[in-house]
Formats: C-alpha cells, structure tokens, sequence
C-alpha cells in the first residue's frame, strides 16, 4: 500500500472522498441537473409541475412514475439521474414527502423506488 504523504490532501480526489457524505449527493445532484439544463434543454421547472401534477390526485407513485411521467411530457434530460434533483427540491420544498418502497422495475442491482406522495400544504 501507498504511503500517505501530506501534499495528497490537495488533490481533488482526496478533498472528495472526505466531503460528508450527504453534501456530495447533493451537490452530484444539482451537477446533473445543471447539465442536463445546460446540453439537452432540460427545463426543471416544467418538471417539477408535471410531478406536483400527477400527484395531485392524491394517488402516490413511484419516482419511477414521476420520471416516466414527465418523460412522456417530452421533458428528458441528458440523464434521468436529473430526475434526481427534480424530486428532491420538492420534498425539501414540503411539496412531496416520501410514503414507502416499491420494486424497481428499472436500474440494474438497486434497491427499492421510492413511493412519494402530495403533501397536505400542496393541494
């Protein structure tokens, strides 16, 4: 094994492997969503009112569904990992809130969708 020698802590791969591990998620997040803003046209808003509008019902769905959703609504990123970000600003925002797993029926080797629901303040 390498020796560790104190000029490593200024490469960028060691600053990011020492980043908490929740500040790296987000930031991959929006990295994403940046992008797909940027190279496909992604539009983030439009698609969180498409998730806030199938939601609306009051029926909740996975975010395999919300994605799916809002890909039928010709709103497709670079990467449906932009989706990511989409439904993560709406729970942070206490639009959505997250009511369970379902099975995956997309990503190889995951565990279980998220199930996400409208909130009461958002109807």
């Amino acid at each position: 094994m390498g020796t560790y020698i104190e000029a490593d802590a200024d490469l960028p791969l060691v600053r990011l492997c020492r980043r908490p591990p929740a500040e790296d998620g987000q930031a991959a997040a929006a990295a994403c969503l940046a992008k797909a803003e940027r190279v496909a046209g992604f539009d983030a808003d439009a698609a969180r009112a498409a998730v806030l509008e199938l939601l609306a019902d009051g029926v909740a769905r996975s975010g395999e569904e919300l994605v799916d959703h809002c890909q039928r609504r010709g709103l497709v990123p670079h990467d449906a990992r932009a989706f990511g970000a989409v439904i993560g600003t709406l729970a942070r925002r206490g639009l959505i809130e997250a009511v369970g797993y379902a099975a995956r029926r997309k990503g190889h080797g995951t565990s279980g969708a998220r199930v996400w629901q409208i909130t009461a303040a958002s109807r």
